[in-house]
């Protein structure tokens, strides 16, 4: 038999080294995925007690954050739309100017839901025929509302509130 060589050596303490490091991805990952989801029954069960589970039926603007942006050419639109609708009591998201993709005469609201109540929302505070895009991603935080040169005013007759078609169970820390 010959002596073990330094090649040798070397090249079997690097298969060990990468055997362990396989191994403890494995764990890692396997470990992640059999995790409770966060939302999920067995995750809300741990951190809420039955006094603090509340149950949400409409959605109303301190709920919804909301970002503008200006579509058109008149400058300061965007920055007026969203002072009006924090005096709606929706909240502030970012304010900035659309892409040049994103056309809208009037105003448009965007969405990565379908049939979203808070868009709904949104779209009935800035107009009655304001249309509700589902995109694959928005621009800013929140719901984002796009306008136009020929947007004016918000709806003098907007719903205050819209309800949910199955109510949500939130957990709400009792004082």
């Amino acid at each position: 038999m010959s002596p073990v060589s330094g090649r040798h050596l070397t090249t079997g303490i690097t298969l060990l080294v990468l055997v362990l490091v396989l191994g403890g991805m494995a764990a890692w990952g396997w470990h992640h995925v059999t995790a409770p989801l966060d939302g999920s029954e067995a995750s809300s069960k741990q951190t809420c007690s039955p006094a603090e589970i509340t149950k949400t039926r409409f959605v109303r603007p301190p709920d919804v954050q909301v970002s503008v942006y200006n579509a058109g050419d008149k400058s300061g639109l965007a920055g007026r739309t969203m002072n009006h609708l924090e005096g709606r009591g929706f909240q502030p998201g970012e304010v900035g100017n659309a892409p040049a993709s994103v056309h809208a005469r009037r105003a448009v609201v965007h969405t990565t839901k379908k049939d979203d109540p808070s868009a709904k929302l949104v779209a009935r505070t800035l107009g009655k025929h304001v249309r509700v895009v589902v995109t694959s991603k928005v621009g800013g935080p929140g719901i984002d509302v796009f306008v136009g040169n020929h947007f004016r005013k918000l709806a003098k007759h907007a719903p205050k509130k819209i309800k949910l078609r199955k109510p949500v169970k939130e957990c709400v820390p009792v004082q």
